[in-house]
């Protein structure tokens, strides 16, 4: 599981490394505003477009190769990138990068789902939405070496860690049942259910705006504090980092609080109400730089209780555990879009009528999780005698030694 794991933060340093490199960038290559933005957005433009389809070829192409062949796209995408002459083979290294990065993110939580045992799902499956924050905020603390070793040398490191986790996982990636595999067909079948399925559409619109509100307030955070405040930048890169370190610590607590028997809706109204409370603060105006980033790292930090418990979920909102992948699929497909939408309309009405106006947009995508996490109480609670037939099934079919067979492949 820690190799799983492992392998979703090296993936995710992938996005904090365009971040924190593109200054650099700009300079050796001559970009403007424009191309820069689209190679950061890469991954983001992919997951948007093709989520929920990216999900059912992961299916049918299979877990573990999806696993081991993404990684190893992504060291492509780095060395090709390290030695890219101009724009365009860095945006095509970066595309390259994009599609392993889809194939790890979303092969890695199905395996979860179909391996984990029941009791210890909702779990692992909370602990692993850490991935994010944890491999982006890695890349911000690398940001004081960049001057020094350059974004062509950085590109290298990361090519050796993708390289390195994807021998690992060829050699301890484990193997999916057999039964898993013969279900592939069905794939596209469930791929036109999982649209159908209002569990799974209202698990999409809430991890919609959670993305907006972490990518909004990631993206603002800085600039606020420079431009209105005065900070400087590299504490301000500083401070952000802080808040995703607390960020990482809220999806952590998610997990533990599941395990504890939290129930998942929980942890998402408690994170979409402090979300609702806390936009008022942070752009209100009133508070210091120091009280700005406690409250934003109070923010995430409460806030990364719902992308756990939404991964949580997605198990249970698939119609059938053949339908997991497409599931989740498509709440990536949700999270991407609101990376794109969150920080764009709060650019677009910032510049336009000032930070004070922030919360206008925050708070009702706020309200909008809210309701999200109430619906999903009575959804959830409708999915439980499904669940408990499941696990009658499960321990009907059980013999001696599947379940230390089991969890070895997951070490």
């Amino acid at each position: 599981m820690s190799l799983l794991i492992g392998s979703g933060i090296i993936a995710s340093a992938q996005i904090g490394k365009a971040v924190i490199s593109i200054p650099l960038i700009r300079n050796d290559l001559a970009l403007g505003v424009d191309l820069a933005g689209l190679i950061v957005a890469t991954f983001a433009t992919l997951g948007a477009i093709t989520g929920i389809g990216a999900g059912v070829v992961v299916g049918r192409f299979g877990l573990r190769r999806s696993l081991i062949t993404g990684m190893s796209a992504m060291a492509l995408g780095n060395v090709i990138g390290a030695g890219a002459p101009n724009e365009l083979v860095l945006l095509a290294a970066r595309i390259i990068e994009g599609v392993g990065f889809l194939a790890v993110v979303l092969a890695i939580p199905s395996v979860f789902a179909q391996l984990v045992p029941r009791e210890k799902r909702d779990f692992v499956m909370a602990a692993w939405s850490a991935y994010m924050p944890i491999g982006i905020m890695l890349m911000l603390l690398a940001a004081p070496l960049l001057p020094t070793i350059g974004w062509r040398s950085f590109w290298l490191v990361n090519a050796l860690a993708t390289g390195a986790c994807t021998i690992l996982l060829a050699i301890h990636a484990p193997a999916m049942p057999p039964t898993a595999r013969a279900e592939a067909a069905r794939f596209f079948a469930d791929a036109l259910a999982i649209v159908r399925q209002p569990s799974c559409l209202l698990l999409a619109f809430a991890f919609f705006a959670y993305s907006c509100q972490y990518f909004s307030l990631v993206f603002a955070l800085p600039l606020l504090l420079t431009s209105v405040h005065g900070v400087p930048l590299g504490a301000a890169g500083l401070l952000t980092a802080f808040v995703l370190a607390v960020s990482a610590i809220g999806h952590l607590s998610s997990s533990l609080l599941l395990r504890v028997g939290v129930p998942i809706w929980a942890n998402v109204a408690a994170a979409f109400g402090f979300f609702a409370l806390s936009c008022i603060a942070v752009y209100g105006g009133v508070l210091p730089p120091q009280g700005i980033s406690i409250v934003a790292a109070l923010a995430l930090g409460v806030g990364g209780l719902a992308p756990g418990a939404i991964y949580a979920a997605a198990p249970h909102a698939a119609p059938a555990p053949s339908a997991v992948p497409p599931a989740i699929g498509l709440v990536q497909q949700a999270s991407s879009l609101g990376q794109f939408a969150g920080p764009a309309s709060l650019g677009l009405l910032v510049a336009h009528l000032g930070w004070q106006a922030a919360p206008a947009i925050l708070a009702p995508v706020a309200l909008l999780g809210l309701a999200c996490a109430f619906a999903l109480r009575r959804i959830l609670a409708s999915a439980e005698p499904r669940d408990r037939s499941e696990r009658q099934g499960a321990a009907r079919q059980w013999r001696p030694g599947d379940q230390v067979h089991r969890m070895r492949e997951i070490r």
